[in-house]
């Protein structure tokens, strides 16, 4: 595990695993009335006690935009949005997010910031064994946890890593492995999830296959793929500087004069330029002062974030205007350009 730690620093953003559960003697969400939708509600907040605090949020309760900075973080899924029962219990920290009545009963998150399949899955288990010991969960001898969707059932588990890709995204690579890790039970998508599209060269590489599978068996599983991946990304890049150079160089720096200098910027235009930026400085044409604050930044452009923070309505044009200029005042402050670099 030494050898992952440098070999994916700068490939994996974050990892998470997510657990689906149920409790045995409710029917699962869509089947719930409005008393038991609350009561597995209400169990789930007396569970969580033995954990530390927990911020409650209920669906019905939050404004569209409260509940957007929520998924923004990740905190929240685009489908407990829409639960009229749905409610979420998120750490103080921000790690650990427990969703209540959206597919399922449960859906126990933990995130963490790098590669970390382990720690991640020891985080969770342990809160997913204290809420077992309490309540008992619908499972099944041979087929294990029972879910909603089949393709769920069994370990309940979803492992994923947020992977930033540029090299795979240039050479069409990833799109050319896609039928292997598909074959091997691996799915990818965009960077919230099912149905989004990829930002950034941002993607979500996670399991497929939860039944006939231990734990340890998709923890493993999804180690090898992440590795792998990261293998073919490494020799993406090293392909886009060995046949395309100039161009790679010449569409960073020109990312980089963009956001430093327009008076306009959508967030499709940001996410875009930034990532080239990002790429940039992998490839040592910028310098970055401060990784935290080059991060803290990023997230605090995030929509809804963004809009919250300036006190702007969703006024489309008026948002790009001040986007553009709070970016074009950050970004020389946290990357600087590296002069006569030998790329």
């Amino acid at each position: 595990m030494e050898r992952s730690v440098n070999f994916l620093e700068n490939i994996v953003v974050s990892t998470r695993i997510r657990l689906a559960r149920n409790f045995a003697s409710f029917p699962f969400p869509r089947k719930m009335n409005k008393e038991q939708a609350e009561k597995v509600a209400f169990l789930t907040e007396v569970g969580l006690k033995q954990f530390g605090q927990f911020q409650k949020y209920e669906m019905s309760k939050l404004t569209r935009e409260e509940a957007l900075l929520l998924q923004e973080d990740y905190m929240i899924s685009p489908a407990l949005m829409k639960s009229k029962h749905g409610v979420a219990f998120v750490s103080l920290d921000r790690t650990i997010s427990v969703m209540v009545n959206e597919e399922d009963h449960l859906r126990e998150q933990y995130i963490c910031k790098g590669f970390d399949l382990y720690k991640a899955n020891d985080f969770i288990s342990s809160l997913d064994d204290g809420l077992g010991s309490m309540y008992d969960f619908a499972f099944d001898e041979k087929l294990g946890y029972l879910t909603a969707c089949p393709s769920n059932l069994g370990t309940g588990m979803r492992a994923s890593v947020m992977m930033f890709l540029p090299g795979l995204a240039w050479n069409g690579g990833l799109k050319s492995f896609l039928p292997t890790l598909k074959a091997d039970g691996i799915t990818v998508r965009g960077a919230f999830g099912e149905g989004t599209s990829a930002q950034g060269y941002l993607y979500q590489v996670s399991n497929e296959q939860t039944l006939g599978l231990s734990e340890w068996d998709v923890l493993d599983e999804m180690t090898r793929v992440t590795m792998a991946v990261a293998d073919k990304e490494l020799l993406a890049r090293e392909e886009m500087l060995a046949k395309a150079e100039t161009e790679c160089r010449d569409r960073c720096l020109r990312a980089y004069g963009v956001l430093s200098h327009c008076a306009i910027l959508s967030m499709q235009e940001f996410l875009e330029k930034l990532a080239d930026v990002r790429l940039g400085i992998l490839l040592g044409l910028f310098r970055c002062t401060s990784k935290k604050k080059f991060e803290e930044f990023a997230n605090d452009m995030r929509p809804t974030a963004f809009r919250v923070a300036n006190h702007l309505e969703e006024d489309e044009k008026l948002c790009d205007m001040v986007r553009a200029e709070t970016v074009s005042r950050a970004l020389p402050t946290l990357v600087k350009v590296v002069r006569d670099v030998d790329v």
